[in-house]
């Protein structure tokens, strides 16, 4: 398999190739580009997340329903040194906590779930604009690429009723490289 093909700039580097390959390089490079910013992102977001989800995890650890009474107060200290979101979302959740004289001591009226879900630990992650049209970019950059390939590949055609077969070959050749452009 030839690379050139697929990644039409190693060609291009050496020293191969016309103007339709440039305007594939161009067309393969934006989409690199692309992914390569959003993985970025995504990843950075992904990090953030993980690292509150972590240290709320860790304060949390060994807990169970008969002590979390007793060191209430203590955990949330401990969770706003975390991160203020999720120290936010933790007394949020403490102030739906009902003392109780039975053990557990502590009976809770709404579900975790309402304070502590992907929506509300991974905010950055899950409604990020950027990251949700990323695929909706990339099919647009397609889609240019291929009619833009298509509309190359047409122009050079010569089909005129006195056209030779050396005019139509090279037309052909032209409109086999500009379909090249638009599969890329």
């Amino acid at each position: 398999m030839d690379a050139t093909q697929l990644f039409p700039l190693i060609g291009l580097l050496n020293g191969e190739g016309g103007s339709n390959q440039w305007i594939s390089a161009i067309f393969v490079l934006v989409v690199l580009i692309s992914l390569v910013v959003f993985s970025v992102i995504a990843k950075n977001l992904y990090s953030a997340s993980k690292k509150k989800i972590e240290g709320i995890k860790v304060e949390l650890d060994g807990l169970s329903a008969e002590t979390l009474h007793e060191k209430r107060r203590d955990i949330l200290k401990a969770i706003e040194q975390v991160d203020k979101e999720s120290g936010r979302l933790w007394r949020e959740f403490d102030e739906s906590l009902v003392t109780s004289d039975q053990a557990p001591f502590l009976r809770n009226t709404l579900d975790a779930e309402h304070f502590f879900s992907t929506h509300t630990l991974s905010r950055g992650l899950t409604e990020n604009r950027l990251i949700a049209a990323a695929p909706g970019f990339l099919t647009a950059v397609g889609v240019i690429g291929t009619f833009l390939g298509l509309t190359l590949g047409l122009s050079g055609l010569n089909i005129a009723g006195g056209a030779d077969t050396s005019e139509l070959t090279e037309g052909i050749q032209k409109m086999i490289s500009g379909a090249s452009v638009a599969f890329i």
